[in-house]
């Protein structure tokens, strides 16, 4: 299981796409909103249903960096900056088995990063530009 399943605030996330306004997919996110929670990011956890990530809020826009320590699985890692925007979006594989992730490191600006299943933007035709949309 893991933070999906624990007492993490949820929100909906709405990818737009910034051209047209149309809604390219959306997800549930649990909010890792403290600095444990986002350093324990989905590292607890063994896998993600389909259209379920986690949303990493950070308390102004900024360079991050990443990692995929001890991950069992590969994430798109979705940079956005303050006003909504995607800035960068990574295509993250799983580690490898004799790796422990530390060295997959991914940079990006903003104030929020969204996790989901690798492959979820592409599927979705998502770019940098389009829009993300959420409450806190």
């Amino acid at each position: 299981d893991g933070p999906i399943d624990t007492d993490y605030e949820h929100t909906t996330v709405t990818v737009l796409d910034n051209e047209t306004g149309e809604e390219l997919g959306q997800v549930e996110a649990a909010i890792a909103d403290t600095r444990s929670k986002r350093y324990l990011g989905l590292s607890a956890t063994d896998h993600l249903p389909e259209n379920r990530g986690m949303l990493f809020v950070h308390s102004f826009s900024d360079e991050h960096l990443y990692v995929m320590r001890n991950m069992s699985f590969g994430i798109d890692i979705v940079f956005i900056d303050a006003d909504g925007t995607i800035t960068t979006i990574h295509e993250a594989p799983k580690p490898g088995p004799d790796e422990n992730g530390n060295d997959q490191t991914y940079p990006g600006e903003g104030q929020y990063v969204l996790e989901v299943n690798k492959g979820w933007m592409a599927d979705r035709g998502v770019e940098v530009g389009d829009r993300v949309d959420f409450e806190l």
